[in-house]
């Protein structure tokens, strides 16, 4: 079990306290926080993050790149694999990732915008 996070904040429940997530949602919520912490930036554990912010948002092989620096910052996240990563680029140095995972719990979409260097 973990607290619920939404936009990078506790989520509160109506009675003011924050919420609990569990299960495959859990699972989903820390694959997010490790794909969108830059790695090396959590003192506590060096190893934890991606490098996806090092990724240049262009090229044929975009979604190979892309792929790669997902399956590093989840390798150590116990339950989860990765299915497949399409990364399309936005123009202006911005891309989406949508990265389809499997869970102990059954299948999940991580969906996010990154913010790069055009190549």
């Amino acid at each position: 079990m973990d607290i619920r996070l939404d936009q990078g904040d506790f989520a509160v429940g109506v009675n003011g306290l924050p919420g609990s997530v569990r299960g495959r949602e859990e699972l989903l919520q820390r694959a997010l926080i490790r794909l969108t912490v830059p790695r090396g930036s959590f003192s506590y554990d060096p190893e934890l993050g991606s490098r996806l912010h090092t990724l240049v948002m262009s090229g044929a092989d975009l979604s190979a790149r892309a792929r790669e620096l997902v399956e590093e910052a989840l390798a150590a996240l116990p339950g989860v694999s990765v299915e497949q990563v399409v990364c399309t680029p936005l123009g202006g140095g911005r891309a989406r990732l949508v990265a389809e995972l499997s869970t102990s719990f059954g299948p999940g979409t991580i969906s996010l915008e990154l913010t790069g260097q055009e190549g």
